[in-house]
């Protein structure tokens, strides 16, 4: 399967802990974003003609793809149909919105342009923990965006929470995931608040200023897990659980190792074999788009055998599914099975049928047992 995925890169506001590749913009970047982005895109579809045709999933993310006026989003929808992507026969397409900037208006066009699934990032209804991780929304904004999308019908709808905030309790955290999954969703996020030293929270909690319980991360994380499986929820990735049905397609293509272009600065992407990303600053960006989209301006990591066989021992334990033994035998490993066993004994993984998957603790461990797994192949 091929997936798309693209990068708008602005906020109104960018988060106090964030470290991805976002600006805070004036208004007119958006349009010249526009231009370019859909340069870049043309020039792709001339040097690979028909790729785009055979795209399946669509995911606009960010930053905030919702801060584009309805305007600018008609005419980047427009945009990627003339360069040849079905948009309204695609398997799925997925776009984000932010409480503050989701209003009937930008929802009508991108379900007009085939978006059939949103994600929504809320992050907590705490009105002091929005403020103290900077959020640009307030609570009501949340709520308000959240009864607005699931009123649009057949619409599906993710939502995000995190845990782990400043200040943050145990109780707090299994409320705002109580509260969310008695919402009529079919799919919820939750992601442990990593702090990047050189945010804004990160120096604060340098400073002494903030601190973060580390100690709460495990309980938060699997008691977390415990509620959703209540609810009808299922963990199929560290992070995502949904109700039967409902995951995400394209973001399992990622952890299943499937092909995905990438546009905007910054963006990601895997295509022929080869794993790439734009320069991912604007004003880099631009300059390497207006300069007609040269391969040299790409960062790019070819996958050889040895990265294969990394990349699917460690997409392959993100999920439900895990990972194969016959698969990696395929891949010209063996797994032993004392290492493997080493782990099972520990409450870590199990393995069945030749597949071994986390359970337990073992997904707070995630990185370990893959490093250790990994050390063991023969």
């Amino acid at each position: 399967m091929l997936g798309l995925y693209l990068h708008i890169p602005f906020c109104s506001k960018v988060c106090d802990y964030c470290d991805f590749h976002t600006i805070q913009s004036p208004e007119r970047l958006h349009l010249e974003y526009l231009q370019l982005v859909s340069a870049e895109i043309s020039a792709f579809a001339e040097r690979h003609p028909g790729a785009l045709e055979r795209v399946e999933t669509l995911y606009v993310g960010g930053g905030t793809p919702s801060l584009l006026s309805p305007e600018l989003l008609s005419r980047l929808f427009a945009a990627l149909k003339r360069a040849g992507i079905p948009l309204k026969e695609l398997r799925e397409a997925t776009m984000e919105f932010n409480p503050e900037s989701c209003d009937e208006e930008r929802l009508a066009v991108a379900v007009e342009n085939g978006i059939d699934r949103v994600s929504i990032g809320l992050q907590t209804f705490h009105e002091d923990l929005l403020s103290r991780i900077g959020r640009s929304h307030v609570k009501g904004a949340g709520q308000y965006a959240l009864e607005l999308l699931l009123r649009r019908p057949g619409l599906r709808v993710s939502a995000d929470l995190m845990f782990n905030l400043p200040g943050q309790s145990l109780d707090g955290f299994l409320g705002d995931l109580d509260r969310i999954s008695d919402y009529p969703l079919g799919h919820i996020s939750f992601y442990g608040l990593k702090v990047d030293p050189r945010s804004r929270l990160g120096r604060r909690i340098a400073r002494g200023e903030e601190s973060v319980d580390e100690d709460l991360y495990g309980p938060m994380y699997l008691r977390g897990v415990g509620m959703l499986a209540q609810k009808g929820f299922e963990r199929y990735e560290t992070s995502n659980f949904a109700r039967s049905g409902e995951e995400s397609l394209h973001n399992l293509n990622y952890w299943r190792r499937g092909e995905y272009l990438a546009f905007g600065p910054g963006a990601h992407g895997f295509f022929e074999g080869t794993r790439f990303y734009a320069p991912e600053m604007y004003a880099s960006w631009r300059k390497y788009v207006l300069s007609g989209c040269p391969k040299s301006g790409l960062t790019l990591d070819p996958i050889g055998p040895e990265e294969r066989v990394a990349e699917y021992l460690q997409l392959s334990l993100r999920t439900k599914y895990g990972a194969n033994l016959e698969a990696l035998r395929g891949l010209g490993r063996r797994l032993p099975q004392p290492a493997v066993d080493k782990w099972v004994d520990r409450g870590y993984l199990t393995c069945q049928n030749d597949v071994i998957c986390l359970t337990g603790e073992g997904w707070l461990f995630m990185d370990s047992v893959v490093a250790d797994l990994y050390s063991n192949l023969e």
